[in-house]
């Protein structure tokens, strides 16, 4: 028996990185697990990946700087399995901009994606889960936002603090539906195509020198990050309102 013996998660950035890596969890807690990326081949391939694992699957192409494409995905989560009973809003991007030379299409770029995108997600989610009797709701934050900053990241930075306060005051609003909202604020998983392999790249750091910056003394393994939205995601975590929750080998505690 799994954890989510049939219940249904949708998961918004999937094709790669973390919303891959927590779309196979989901399927291998025995979860219907419907997916969502503008990236189709990708999207695909990680379908593909979930029901190999034997779980059902459903990739839809969606847009999450549209409400439409949005309100339609939602929609056909609940026209192929029913009902929504998890969400993971997980789509993000970062482009790396000291803060004097970003644009105004590059700040809003970020804002589109990684906040608008999150308030559309949460907004037809919800309605639905009303409609269920109640669910739950994980955004993907960062540590870089309300917690912390980092130098060339001002705009993934502010759009990742506004999902902080969106979660803690949408967590409220529905805190009586039986619905709950939290977030994951995650630094150094290594779960290749995320946001902290990327600034890798761009530093020109290895795995092995990134794991050196971390108090554990080493980078985090993708379960280590499934396992936390798992929990956010389970009836055992219902108590739990509107919370921030670190996963960072101690970056921000150093």
């Amino acid at each position: 028996m799994g954890r989510f013996d049939d219940k249904v998660v949708l998961i918004t950035g999937a094709a790669r990185g973390l919303g891959r890596v927590t779309a196979l969890a989901f399927a291998r807690e025995g979860a219907k697990v419907a997916l969502s990326d503008i990236d189709e081949a990708g999207g695909t391939e990680t379908l593909e990946m979930v029901r190999a694992s034997g779980a059902e699957g459903l990739f839809i192409h969606a847009d999450v700087r549209n409400e439409s494409d949005v309100a339609s995905m939602v929609a056909e989560v609940v026209r192929r399995f029913g009902r929504l009973d998890c969400a993971v809003n997980n789509a993000g991007v970062v482009r790396f901009k000291p803060i004097v030379d970003e644009t105004q299409e590059g700040f809003d770029f970020h804002l589109d994606v990684n906040l608008r995108g999150v308030f559309f997600c949460m907004k037809h989610e919800i309605r639905q889960m009303r409609k269920n009797g109640g669910g739950s709701i994980v955004n993907q934050s960062s540590i870089t936002g309300s917690l912390t900053g980092n130098p060339g990241e001002g705009a993934y930075a502010a759009s990742k603090g506004g999902v902080d306060g969106l979660t803690k005051t949408v967590a409220l609003e529905v805190a009586k539906d039986n619905i709950s909202v939290n977030a994951i604020c995650a630094c150094g998983i290594d779960a290749p195509g995320d946001v902290f392999h990327q600034w890798m790249e761009k530093e020109g750091i290895t795995a092995e020198a990134a794991g050196k910056l971390f108090p554990i003394g080493r980078m985090g393994r993708a379960d280590e990050l499934t396992e936390a939205v798992l929990f956010l995601s389970s009836e055992q975590a219902r108590f739990i309102v509107g919370h921030l929750l670190v996963v960072d080998g101690g970056w921000i505690a150093r």
